[in-house]
């Protein structure tokens, strides 16, 4: 079943959560540099840390304005820096697992979609991510693209890919996958 007009966005319970990750990180850094006067060496730390809690913020703000929408035609990423990827021009797709805790439960999986110009990256925590890597991964097979052994596994620990269906598996793009 070939779906049409999937639309997709990060969900507000996580983007409200990073919110509140940011400003209490931006509190805990300025209001100390506000009523005292730190040695310098303090003074750099704190103002370091403020500077990432910032740039966290941003990031936030940008992944609150992210959609993605997922069409017959390809992947459109619309944010700050929207891009598309057409399913005709497909290069690469490769899922990677990062784990939290040694036991490996409790993590995240990223997805790589690179067509001829552009790449986009999305994270699990995206409202729909299974529909998407299952409608890339059926793509991937279509255009007959090779799979990495790593993305294979995380294709079938996902529950889209079975087994016996990952015939590719040479490594594109040569990094080293978790």
């Amino acid at each position: 079943m070939v779906e049409t007009g999937l639309s997709l966005r990060y969900p507000a319970r996580a983007v409200a959560l990073e919110y509140f990750y940011a400003v209490a990180g931006l509190a805990f850094t300025l209001v100390p540099l506000a009523l005292v006067t730190p040695l310098p060496a303090v003074t750099g730390v704190l103002a370091g840390f403020a500077v990432l809690f910032f740039l966290f913020g941003l990031r936030t703000v940008i992944r609150h304005n992210t959609f993605v929408e997922v069409s017959n035609g390809g992947v459109t990423l619309r944010s700050l820096w929207g891009s598309d990827i057409p399913w005709s021009e497909l290069r690469e797709l490769k899922l990677s697992y990062f784990s939290t805790r040694r036991d490996r439960h409790g993590g995240w999986m990223q997805l790589r979609l690179r067509g001829d110009k552009r790449t986009i990256r999305l994270d699990s925590s995206l409202d729909g991510f299974d529909k998407l890597v299952a409608r890339a991964a059926r793509e991937a097979r279509r255009h007959q693209l090779a799979l990495s052994p790593e993305t294979a596994q995380n294709l079938i620990a996902l529950g889209v890919m079975d087994a016996p269906d990952q015939a590719p598996t040479r490594g594109s793009g040569g990094g080293r996958e978790k």
